[in-house]
């Protein structure tokens, strides 16, 4: 069952990739049923995956999907670039928001700055974040979603940590600390693409990166629930 869920989850957006209707959408709008309808997917193998009965944390998963899917879906109704990036962006905020408070259920919490000095692995996350994403949103988003940008930006930084210092077992550790490093580089993707220039296949490496980056974390803490049941 589990195979069949991977195939639908990463096979379903070569369906859109090649369809004219989808191509004739501008990047935000592709973006977004790309990420609704993954999320969608992810919601029902969280569900079906979990061994016992949903509790806060559970609903915490579900309601960080939620969010994407809205924006996604959001991202559908209206044309004005700036409304679709602030709404594509405060997606992201809850989305992150919600996988910060899920680390803080599992114990993670942000470690003193001394400590994170220490571990170079948060250094070079911390140096690719701000030279990367941060730097990016903040030299070439518009001043009317500059502050919001900001916000987000910090957010991940914070995410980062969190992800860093979550208390939990091994294998469940690097798949979400590697699924929020590819959430950065997807949204250093994104950001290029939308502000800087379009590369070849942007919608399509950015799904990879994004869909990996959220199965990864989905993954991790789903092994991580049901290792506390046993």
């Amino acid at each position: 069952m589990k195979k069949l869920y991977l195939l639908l989850y990463f096979g379903f957006p070569l369906v859109f990739l090649v369809s004219d209707s989808f191509r004739e959408l501008d990047m935000l709008k592709q973006v977004g049923v790309l990420e609704a309808i993954s999320n969608l997917i992810l919601i029902s193998y969280y569900i079906y995956f979990k061994k016992s009965k949903l509790l806060l944390i559970d609903f915490y998963v579900i309601e960080a999907l939620l969010f994407t899917i809205t924006g996604g879906v959001l991202l559908l109704f209206f044309v004005d670039k700036q409304l679709l990036m602030f709404i594509n962006t405060v997606g992201f905020y809850l989305t992150q928001f919600m996988f910060i408070a899920i680390f803080r259920s599992e114990g993670s919490v942000l470690p003193a700055l001394s400590l994170v000095i220490k571990e170079w692995k948060i250094i070079i996350l911390t140096i690719l974040f701000f030279v990367g994403l941060a730097s990016l949103l903040i030299s070439l988003t518009p001043n009317s979603l500059l502050l919001i940008s900001f916000v987000y930006s910090t957010q991940m930084m914070i995410l980062c940590w969190m992800a860093y210092f979550r208390p939990i077992p091994k294998k469940a550790f690097y798949m979400g600390f590697a699924g929020v490093f590819l959430l950065v580089i997807s949204n250093l993707w994104f950001a290029l693409n939308l502000f800087y220039r379009n590369f070849s296949y942007p919608v399509g490496i950015y799904y990879l990166l994004y869909a990996t980056s959220h199965f990864l974390l989905i993954e991790s803490i789903l092994y991580n629930r049901n290792q506390d049941k046993n």
